[in-house]
Parts: structure tokens; sequence; C-alpha cells
């Protein structure tokens, strides 16, 4: 190994000993353009406008040394890549992607609706970009991380085009991992392009390489600058600016000074203008990891780049206390923070500015960029100050929209008038008085009622399912099959159950009915977590077996001590449950078969919207079956389709007192095309709804009430007098159930989740009908 020459680092002393001069240094990082990089990014953004494909050539020739044929990477030979890569390297990449998908899948927006007033109504949409270019830089280290964390978040927000630049190598296409990363991300199309001409590229458009609405990824000077260039005459969007890369380690004698120092060095191995810098309460703390870093540096594989970015922009310095070094670190705005303190949470809570911030000390930064999911297109250069890292809002854009009735037009023309007559335009006054002339008595039209007490599909029947019905007439004059066999089998075909393990029957409520019948029968006990679906305890009584009802836990989950307790013959499990819409967790019903010796009753009628789309396959076990219906998410209620499976003995006994022709005709022709074509179709509408869902939820809590947590397509609402409840509301039109003296919750008001553009109007309603129940 080469002499590591001697070790220094640009801050060291305490806090309050910094100079002006290093202050200066610490919170003014943002350097102004250089005007050479400048002029050059803006000869090279007009030269591709101008000359296209010919032009990225000429530049790929002159900065990359290479002859390009083709400028565009083919998709096979991406795959190629993928398959060549080691199998570890492999799945450590889609495990990446994998991860990153998730946690920007939970930041998708949520389109908005409100009623200011009476009749006027304004709603904001996202709608995700058609096209996104994302560049990945070349230079010292291969980042397809960086792949991944720009293309796959545009996946997840709907980008239907992502364009992937990134520079050739010397055999004049981009190295084999980052092809990998491109495969494994979702890009759509791959160019060997590199620096101002790849940004120019995307956002002008040439023979070869499409236009995109929006530039993400980092980039060296001049890619920065000819983002800027192309963003400033409007023709595409840009991420925030991106600097070199930054660290503040935030640590205190909690701390291990050895993996302190390794952050600081992970970072400084960027770039030799990277900022790696350490606050650590106390003397003797700060002492032990000023030595271990000098020990770290001294071995570390990118010795010369780290020893570089220490001594002109790193160091460790002394905090007097923690809360010293927190104030310093919101002031500073680092694109990353890493908290190594004893009290990590609490530290968390005192900073404001950060471009993400790591909670405790086995929080590595490297985790983030690479595995975590988080993004790591990060703020720099204190830019944290004013704008946050990427994610999947950067990749849609809001439509706003207003909508005035007649009556409502009446009412704003007036005021708009005498605002606008202020301001000197007439024009606005006189538009705005004939949009409201003779409107005044003007009634809106009449609401359309909403149904809201049933719990149906919002969206309807299923395409596949509605033509069915429209071309069947034929079938209606015939006897279905008895059994419905080819229900049965198209549900196989759907679970991987075999049609002995499937019955079908009128609803669900008439398989639950002959499962009680089955399954339990005269002297036998039946057990269930109350409350529940309503027509349980009757269903009960008619099969002449006892009924035991256990209250839930406050938080709404089955009491399962109570439950094994009753040592029941048959016990009902309701998930979600139907009315509180609680989910039994999977580990719940997994004790309870194992810690019971009678059968389990699965009732899943609301599976498609706990799962947020596909229900997934029923669960197997030699003592449960599991019901399941067309009535909620596949929007068939009116046909009246249920169907239950399990072990084929058990299904037989259920079979056994089902009467023949159970399913029409017209309803098994409806529910088989729905299963062979409309699956897609339910998942998208399921998802859609759970999105709703946490809208409507949100409005109901900023109105002041409180909806019990639901994992349904509904939500619960405790109420001082349900009936009355529901009474003042189908008086405007919206109609919900009242659920009097609910075990363990009171009165309370089931509500069916509307459709969004619905929302702002059902919440109204309900703040009015409930006044009381507002906090």
């Amino acid at each position: 190994m080469s002499n590591p020459g001697p070790f220094a680092v640009r801050f060291a002393g305490t806090l309050t000993s910094l100079t002006p001069l290093e202050r200066s240094e610490l919170f003014e990082r943002a350097t102004t353009e250089d005007a050479r990089v400048a002029d050059a990014a803006r000869r090279i953004v007009a030269r591709v406008r101008n000359g296209g494909d010919q032009v990225l050539r000429e530049l790929a020739l002159e900065f990359d040394g290479v002859t390009l044929d083709a400028l565009e990477v083919p998709r096979a030979r991406w795959e190629e890549c993928l398959a060549a890569q080691p199998a570890p390297l492999r799945v450590a990449l889609e495990r990446a992607a994998r991860n990153i998908a998730r946690a920007h899948e939970a930041q998708l927006p949520q389109d908005s609706v409100c009623e200011t007033e009476a009749g006027v109504t304004i709603g904001r949409r996202a709608e995700p970009f058609a096209s996104v270019g994302v560049y990945a830089p070349g230079g010292r280290a291969l980042y397809p991380s960086s792949v991944l964390m720009g293309a796959v978040p545009a996946r997840v927000a709907g980008v239907r085009e992502i364009v992937l630049c990134t520079p050739p190598t010397a055999g004049g296409e981009p190295d084999p991992l980052l092809l990998a990363a491109a495969a494994i991300a979702g890009v759509t199309r791959v160019f060997s392009l590199g620096g101002a001409g790849a940004i120019a590229a995307m956002a002008y458009g040439t023979e070869s390489v499409p236009a995109v609405r929006k530039i993400v990824g980092p980039g060296n000077a001049y890619v920065a600058a000819a983002k800027r260039v192309v963003a400033g005459v409007g023709r595409v969007a840009i991420d925030s600016p991106a600097g070199p890369s930054e660290v503040l380690v935030v640590a205190d004698d909690s701390s291990e000074a050895r993996a302190v120092a390794l952050e600081l060095v992970a970072q400084a191995e960027h770039d030799p203008d990277a900022f790696a810098l350490a606050v650590v309460v106390g003397s003797s703390a700060a002492a032990r990891v000023r030595a271990a870093l000098a020990e770290a540096v001294a071995g570390a594989a990118r010795g010369e780049v780290v020893r570089a970015s220490l001594a002109a922009r790193g160091g460790v310095l002394e905090a007097a206390t923690l809360a010293e070094a927190l104030e310093f670190a919101t002031a500073l705005a680092p694109e990353h923070l890493l908290l190594a303190v004893r009290e990590p949470q609490r530290a968390l809570a005192q900073v404001r500015d950060a471009g993400t911030v790591f909670v405790g000390g086995t929080s590595s930064v490297a985790f983030g960029d690479y595995l975590t999911g988080g993004n790591h297109v990060l703020p720099t250069a204190g830019f944290a100050r004013l704008s946050a890292g990427l994610g999947t809002l950067d990749f849609v854009r809001w439509t706003t929209w207003q909508e005035i009735t007649p009556s409502g037009a009446a009412r704003l023309a007036g005021d708009t008038a005498l605002l606008a007559e202020a301001e000197g335009l007439p024009g606005h006054a006189a538009a705005a008085r004939a949009a409201g002339l003779g409107m005044t008595l003007a009634p809106d039209p009449a609401p359309q009622e909403l149904w809201l007490d049933d719990n149906t599909n919002a969206f309807g029947a299923p395409p596949a399912a509605s033509r069915a019905l429209c071309d069947g007439a034929l079938s209606a004059a015939r006897y279905p099959s008895p059994d419905a066999d080819e229900l049965r089998a198209a549900l196989a075909a759907h679970t991987g159950f075999t049609r002995d393990e499937i019955v079908t029957g009128l609803g669900s409520d008439d398989i639950l009915e002959l499962a009680f019948r089955s399954l339990a029968g005269p002297g036998a006990t039946v057990a269930w977590s109350a409350p529940t679906f309503s027509m349980v305890p009757p269903f009960v009584r008619h099969c002449g077996a006892r009924g035991v009802a256990v209250p839930a836990l406050a938080s709404g989950a089955p009491d399962l001590e109570a439950l094994c307790a009753a040592d029941a013959t048959l016990t009902y499990v309701c998930s979600p449950n139907n009315p509180t819409g609680a989910l039994t967790r999977d580990a719940v019903l997994d004790e309870l078969l194992t810690r019971t010796r009678g059968l389990v009753l699965l009732d899943e009628a609301y599976a498609e919207y706990a799962a947020g789309g596909a229900a997934p396959a029923p669960r197997r076990h030699p003592r449960l079956v599991v019901a399941r219906t067309f009535s909620k998410a596949w929007g068939l209620a009116g046909l009246r389709v249920g169907w239950a499976c399990g072990p084929a003995a058990l299904i037989a006994r259920i079979a056994a007192l089902r009467a023949p022709f159970r399913v029409a005709a017209l309803s098994e022709r409806a529910a088989v095309a729905a299963l062979a074509a409309d699956t897609g179709w339910v998942a998208e509408r399921a998802a859609e709804t759970v999105r709703a869902r946490e809208h409507f939820v949100h409005a109901l809590q900023s109105a002041g009430l409180a909806p019990l947590p639901s994992r349904a397509n509904f939500v619960l609402l405790p109420s001082r007098d349900a009936v009355a409840t529901v009474a003042a509301l189908a008086r405007v039109g919206v109609h919900a159930r009242a659920f009097p003296a609910l075990a363990g919750i009171g009165d309370a008001v089931r509500v069916t989740v509307p459709l969004t553009s619905d929302c702002a109007r059902v919440v109204n309603a309900l703040v009015q009908a409930m006044p009381q129940e507002r906090s």
C-alpha cells in the first residue's frame, strides 16, 4: 500500500471556537455557478437542439472517446446483462427495488374535493407525468442504485415512459451493471449518452431520443448547468440541485467511535468535494472519534479521495451539550444526518432541516444509500432548508378544478363584482354578474341519492360480467346446473382449491347459514367476537346451537384467550369485521386454530379491501372453512353469489344441505365471466376504494368526527343516537345504516366509503347530523 500521507481535517475544535470564515464555509456551502461551465453547457444544449443525433455522436467522441453506432441500447441487451450478474448481486438489486417501491407506494397522492360554500366545489387531481428522464452518472464509481432511486418511484407514480441516459464506456455502451439495474427498475428505454448533451436530448428530443416532461438524477457540474438551462425556458421540469455528498453525524459518549468514523469515511470516499463532519458531545468522546477516524482513514481503500475530502470539508467538532449539537445540525441542514446518540427518537423530535435523518447508531447511512427504500436523491448544500428528497410526488402534476352551480353563481356574483371593481377591472365584474344573472331563485338540481348503507361496490358491476349479463338472455330459459359446476371449476382455477373443496350459494349469508346448520347444529356451541355480522346470532338460534358472544378487545381485535376458553364446536371469525372494519391478524387465526379443537368459519366478505387490491388465496387448514362473496368488491350484489372453500369432507357436509339450482344461470354466467376477465378491474377498484377510504377518514377526522379504524370499504362512527342520525342523513339524500347498542361501542352508524367526488357532501351531512359527536 502506498504511503497514506499526513492525516488532516478542515474542521476541528469546539463549536464555539469556529471562526467566522469556518462558519461561512459550513452554513453557506452552496457555490455560485462557474460562468465557464454555464457557458459551455448552454453551447452544448444549443448544439443538440439544432443538430440532434449527429451532435450527440460528436459529443460522445469528443468527451467519452467513443464512436456510437447506435444511441439506444436494445432491451435484449439489458436482459442479457441482468442474466449475467452474479446471483447474490442480482438478489440484492431486486431487494432494493422492492423496498424502494414499497416506500414510495406509501407516498402516493390523494385527490381532494372541498365544498367551500353551498354550490361551490374545489377539487385537485394528481396525474403522473407522461414521460420522465433519469440521468445516471458515470465517472469515479458506478451507481446502479441511482438508476433504481430515479426510475422505481416514477414507475410507482404511474409514469408510462421512463428514459434512462447514462454515459458510454470504452465499448460504446453503458456499464452492464447499470443496464441490469435498468431492467430491474422498470425503465422503458436506455441511451448511451452522458453529460449536458444527454440533458438536452431528453429536454428537446432528437431523431432517436424522446422529449420528456421531467429530468431527475445526479450528475457533474455540466449536467447540473444543462438542467438549469432547459428548465429556464419552460420546456421541462427538473429535480432539486445536487451537489457533493454530505453527512453530519451527531454522537455522544454512548456511540461506538469506530462506527462514527466509518460513517465519515463512507461519505468522504464519494468525491474529494464530499462533506463529512461529526459533532460529538463531550471532549473525551470527541477525542475517541478523532483517533478512530485517523485509524479508519489510514486503512481506507479509496484513501486518496477520503483524505482530500476530509482535508477540504471534513472534520470532528466538539459540542458541550446535545442541545447545542442539534441546534447546529438544524442550522447546517445536511443531506444526511445520523443521530448516533443515547435517545435518538427524542433527538429526532428536535431536528427540523435535513435531507433525511438516520435514527440511532445502527441506522447506517449506507443502508439508506442502497436498501431501506428511502430515496437517496437528496438536497445538498443547505437546500434541505427549502426542499425534500426525491419522492413519488416529484413525478406527478396537479390539476385543480372548480365547479359553481347556478345558485352558487348567484350567491358569488355580487361580492365578486365588488372586489373586481375595487381593483379597477370592470370586465371581471361584468362576467361575474352575467354568470349569476337571473339565477337568484334558480334551485340547484336535486342531489343524487347516495346509498351508503349496504357496502356494495360504488363502481358498479365489472365490465366482463356486465357483458355476460347482456349476452345471456337465452340461458334464462333453461335451468342452471344443480351445483353450479362451471362456477366451481372457475373458482378452483382462481383459488387453487379443487371443485370438491368448493361450494356455492345464494350470497355468502346463505353459505354461512348452511355452514352453521351442517357444522354445528342442535346442542353445539358457536362462539364469535362481538360485535359481528348481524345475521350470525339468528343463524345460530335457527340451527339449535348455543351462541357465545365474546366481547372484542378495546382495539377491536378478537379476545383470543376468551375465544379459546369458550371451547366451541364452531368459532365464527369475520375479517375484516362487519360492522367495525377491524382486521383479525393472521397470527391470531393461527393461534385460534392451534389452541382449539373445534372448527373455524372465516368470513372474508371484504378480503379485497383488506388486501388493498387482489385478495390472497384463501388459507388452508384441516379445520378451517373460508366464506367469500361476489357481492362486495366484485360488484354483483344483485345476483346473489357466495361461495366457500375448505377441506372436502367439511364442504361435503355443507353441500349436503344445499338445495339444487341455488345459483341462477345468469348469476353463474356473470360470475364466471368476472373470474375470467375482471380480476384486474376488481383489484384496481379495491385499491381505489382504499385510497378513497383514507381520504374519507382524514376528512371525517378533520371535521372533528372519530371513525373507528377500518380495513373494509366502510367506516363505523360512534353515535349518541344512531337511529336519529341515520334519519337525519336520509333527509338530505345520504343513506347509512344504524347499529344501536353494539357490544363495547354503543350506538354507531356504518357508512360505506363514498366516491372521492361525493366525500365533501357526505362529511358535511354527517357533521350536520352528528353535532354532539364532534371533538
